[in-house]
């Protein structure tokens, strides 16, 4: 009865917004499930964070071999600063898989949209409200952050809107508690929560009056710049071998490039966060870490650093069209959004032959001889070989403490590797250009072939054996 006298509460707009987060997560979910079962996430961060929290189950806790081999250091902390990652860990304890990434994230990212919804509804017209959702839901940088492998940051996309929420309800305890979760899970989410703060500081006008008046935000705002000097300077210094991206802006550039990206990125929310002057304190320090970045990927559709100026631009759109009137031109500026969206939605069946600019897109297809290295992942996962792979099946195999993607300092007792695809053939001249040890075959099919050390008594009963 509780239940039915909530939901008839819910105007018919309100429905549609809650089918629209529930739509939105169903269907991402299915897509990062079936890239999972067709071993399409190779960019090794899946496996880089399943290794990480599978270390707490085996004595090791963020400990993986990836960044252990690439960077020297002891565990994950010394590369990014996302101690967010321990309230996983209950989950993971109980469903160690990878899959409990992909659904935590797709979980977390279904509720921003309705979140986006809610705070839009406390200062919009329901229909209006709708739109920005919309808007959002279909958003092609936000269908990046689901399906590129799995990031904690996905996590502070509903924390933003939760802040702004909890600022314009004047629930400062919340806004506090939130910010502090917002700070843990990246070294520079520092500048979302400095940006929110300083927003609202000066939400009315920039001035010496607004200032006195929000002094505990202005204190958030420099306490969050601290954190963030502290922590890059010192904290990750000190667990590891320094801060690695610093390179990333020692010769900042802006070109053509990335103008294209900011231009189709604000496109793709209908060109609403720069309608409003005022959002250039929400914005601009987000915004500057990614134009100002020598990496590639960070001005490119299909990857998760908008993981600030996705959710903040939602916001800035928000509160644009609070402001100004803007009914008759929105169902055209709707419109010029999922336009922009689809243009550059970052979303394979089949392997482009050329890859599209500005887009990185998740391929849905299978990798050649999906079927034949399912057994053999059953296999590894329940021995306790140590294994060398390629970073398709890293992911799959991660839950062990050692499996590695590179063959530098380690004797593996098993090689996995699928021969039909580049990465398959580049990982076994790797090997046998490094490690002095000698394999013999004892699996091949389909290109896949799985070989172990010589002079190891290994039982493969159940695999099928070479040649057949």
């Amino acid at each position: 009865m509780v239940i039915k006298r909530f939901w008839t509460r819910l105007s018919n707009y309100d429905v549609t917004a809650v089918f629209i987060a529930l739509a939105y997560s169903a269907l991402l979910m299915h897509f990062s499930l079936v890239k999972f079962e067709c071993f399409r996430y190779t960019s090794l961060d899946l496996g880089i964070f399943t290794q990480s929290l599978a270390g707490f189950l085996h004595g090791s806790p963020l400990f993986n071999t990836v960044e252990r081999q690439l960077y020297g250091v002891p565990n994950h902390l010394a590369v990014h600063f996302q101690p967010v990652l321990v309230l996983l860990v209950p989950v993971f304890a109980v469903f160690p898989t990878p899959k409990t990434l992909l659904v935590l994230q797709t979980l977390a990212l279904g509720l921003s949209v309705l979140l986006a919804y809610v705070l839009a509804r406390e200062l919009l017209p329901p229909w209006e409200a709708l739109a920005v959702t919309v808007l959002y839901a279909f958003n092609s940088s936000l269908v990046g952050i689901n399906l590129f492998e799995f990031h904690p940051v996905s996590l502070a996309v509903p924390l933003f809107f939760l802040s702004a929420y909890f600022l314009i309800e004047n629930r400062w305890r919340a806004f506090y508690a939130t910010s502090f979760l917002l700070l843990l899970t990246k070294e520079d989410a520092f500048l979302g929560v400095t940006s929110l703060s300083l927003w609202w500081a000066f939400r009315d006008e920039i001035s010496l009056e607004s200032a006195r008046k929000n002094r505990p935000l202005l204190l958030l705002a420099a306490l969050s710049l601290l954190y963030g000097a502290v922590v890059i300077k010192l904290v990750i210094p000190a667990l590891g071998k320094g801060y690695l991206y610093e390179g990333l802006y020692t010769r900042p550039e802006f070109g053509r490039r990335k103008l294209l990206y900011f231009l189709l990125f604000n496109l793709s929310l209908g060109l609403l966060p720069l309608f409003r002057s005022k959002n250039a304190l929400l914005l601009t320090l987000p915004w500057l870490e990614n134009l100002l970045a020598s990496r590639p990927s960070q001005t490119t559709f299909g990857f998760h650093y908008p993981y600030m100026t996705l959710p903040l631009s939602v916001i800035g759109a928000v509160f644009a069209l609070r402001e100004l009137d803007l009914r008759r031109v929105l169902p055209f500026l709707l419109s010029v959004g999922l336009l922009a969206s689809l243009a550059t939605m970052p979303v394979e069946l089949n392997q482009p032959e050329k890859p599209l600019p500005l887009v990185y897109p998740s391929v849905l297809e299978p990798i050649p001889g999906r079927k034949a290295v399912e057994p053999v992942i059953e296999f590894l996962s329940n021995s306790n070989l140590s294994v060398y792979t390629q970073p398709a099946f890293y992911p799959a195999l991660a839950t062990k403490p050692d499996v590695y993607v590179y063959p530098a300092g380690v004797e593996p007792d098993a090689v996995l590797v699928n021969v039909k695809t580049y990465r398959g053939r580049l990982y076994l001249e790797r090997l046998q250009k490094m490690v002095n040890v000698k394999y013999r075959l004892v699996y091949s099919r389909d290109g896949v072939r799985l070989y172990v050390r010589e002079g190891l008594n290994v039982s493969v009963f159940g695999l099928v054996p070479p040649g057949s």
